[in-house]
């Protein structure tokens, strides 16, 4: 029967109490400064060379660990798996000893930055920001299978980001622990008699029933961190770590698109293919890092494109609110602006065109005036025929009187006023006594020329007033028309 060690942190195992180095310890030419971090197969500590002041860090295994079936070439394999890959991606180990209670250590270059497992827990990670992590790891796990090597570990908390001089806002990432790494082919066993080690999490369907190891369980364990970094989310979760690996044999992880709506096709397909229970069916490392080019090339372009209506939008937002960053002024602080259309953006009508539309319009005032003026025209000479007064008045003479008013009246001149023409529509100039302001100039400092209504022939008589429902123009217009027209009649 086989028994799980987990890798997956201190928690999962106690600690003993003399198992820890204080600060002060030695080990060789290295100086404890202070511990790291501690896992499931060992302690990391800070350190310094005694003599030439380097800065490093050094890894100790656990005590519990020593038993007749341990080999100390299991703590040295993982120097010898990081100089044969020698890759930039992966942490440099550059010696090795033993402590005084017979322990092995390895020291290595030591980092400063934070496990990728922090960097997910503070928050969402952009997809592009994923994506170049991932191609990271998948270039160094290519040079590590080349040289016939599988990490069997790999998970968020064995990669270490590091500062980027060359490129601030782009990390790079480094694979720490190939303590359990498995060389291919290699003769020397890799892990501790009747037990499994690994990460109930991230391990693969071939370690969880402890079926020979390939590069495609590497690519696995990839996947699920993959999987946990896009969507925020492990494929598989359980209580305890006999289910999760029950599932990590036959469950059928969620749609990655249930979780994202708007994930690339090409994306999803590339997770769930990595989470294949058969190896075979699993892409190489070499597919998965040009596929998450492709993909990091799609993403790029559908932020350019959001990016350029962004743009488009803001360019086309009025001035004032440009100038406020975006920000809607306040009511009362901005002058109106042209709105955002097709109408806005075309050429601005010309000084000529402006003055042709005024006259235009100009031209239309006249002529509804010119036809108004006739309607009540005729209306007036309706409403007269239809006057009792003008029907029984004797037909006037058809002559012309002349009335002749004197340009300048006297003092004691009266206004004459035509025995034909009714007192109701005769102007009646102003009389003028001593001592009195000056009155104005007469309206009509020419004689005036009287023209007499020609008799109303008896047909009209019958013509009746047109009411306000009837008329097309309402009774109270109707009234100021013909007080208007009697008025001009006159003229």
């Amino acid at each position: 029967m086989q028994t799980m060690v987990s890798t997956a942190g201190a928690a999962a195992l106690p600690v003993e109490s003399d198992d820890s180095l204080a600060p002060g310890a030695k080990a060789g030419p290295w100086i404890i400064e202070r511990e790291l971090g501690r896992g499931g197969m060992g302690a990391v500590y800070a350190c310094v060379h005694e003599e030439i002041g380097k800065r490093a860090a050094l890894k100790v295994m656990h005590r519990r660990l020593l038993t007749p079936s341990f080999s100390v070439e299991r703590i040295l394999l993982e120097a010898k798996v990081v100089n044969a890959v020698g890759h930039p991606g992966i942490v440099d180990i550059f010696e090795t000893g033993t402590l005084d209670d017979g322990r092995p250590y390895i020291v290595m270059e030591r980092l400063e930055g934070m496990p990728l497992s922090y960097r997910v827990e503070e928050g969402k990670m952009l997809p592009t920001e994923v994506i170049a992590i991932l191609v990271q790891l998948c270039d160094a796990l290519v040079a590590a299978h080349a040289a016939n090597v599988v990490h069997r570990d790999l998970k968020l908390d064995n990669v270490f980001l590091i500062e980027n001089p060359d490129e601030p806002g782009s990390p790079k990432a480094k694979i720490l622990d190939w303590g359990i790494a498995k060389v291919i082919d290699h003769d020397v066993r890799h892990t501790i008699e009747g037990q499994l080690v690994g990460t109930p999490q991230y391990l693969s369907p071939e370690q969880a029933k402890g079926a020979r190891v390939t590069p495609q369980s590497d690519v696995y364990s990839l996947g699920v961190m993959a999987y946990e970094m896009f969507l925020e989310q492990l494929p598989f979760e359980a209580e305890t770590a006999a289910e999760i690996m029950a599932m990590h044999l036959r469950a059928i992880p969620p749609a990655p698109s249930e979780l994202w709506p708007e994930i690339p096709t090409d994306l999803e397909r590339l997770l769930l293919l990595m989470l294949a229970k058969s190896p075979d069916n699993r892409p190489s490392m070499k597919e998965v890092a040009m596929t998450l080019a492709s993909v990091y090339a799609q993403l790029e372009s559908r932020k350019h494109r959001a990016a350029s209506v962004v743009s488009l939008e803001f360019e086309n937002t009025p001035s004032a609110i440009r100038r406020a960053g975006g920000q809607l002024p306040r009511a009362g602080t901005v002058r109106p602006v042209r709105a955002s259309s097709e109408a806005a953006h075309a050429p601005t009508m010309a000084a000529d065109s402006v003055s042709i539309a005024a006259q235009r319009g100009r031209r239309w005032k006249v002529a509804i005036g010119a036809f108004a003026l006739t309607a009540a025209t005729v209306m007036f000479f309706a409403t007269r025929g239809s006057d009792p007064r003008a029907a029984n008045a004797e037909p006037p003479p058809q002559e012309t009187a002349a009335i002749t008013e004197a340009a300048t009246p006297t003092e004691h001149s009266q206004p004459v006023q035509p025995a034909n023409i009714a007192p109701d529509v005769m102007s009646t100039a102003p009389t003028r006594t001593r001592g009195a302001a000056a009155a104005p100039a007469p309206k009509h400092p020419r004689p005036i020329e009287v023209v007499t209504a020609p008799p109303v022939p008896p047909a009209a008589k019958r013509v009746a007033r047109p009411t306000s429902a009837g008329s097309a123009v309402p009774r109270r217009a109707a009234s100021r028309l013909e007080n208007k027209n009697a008025t001009m009649s006159v003229y």
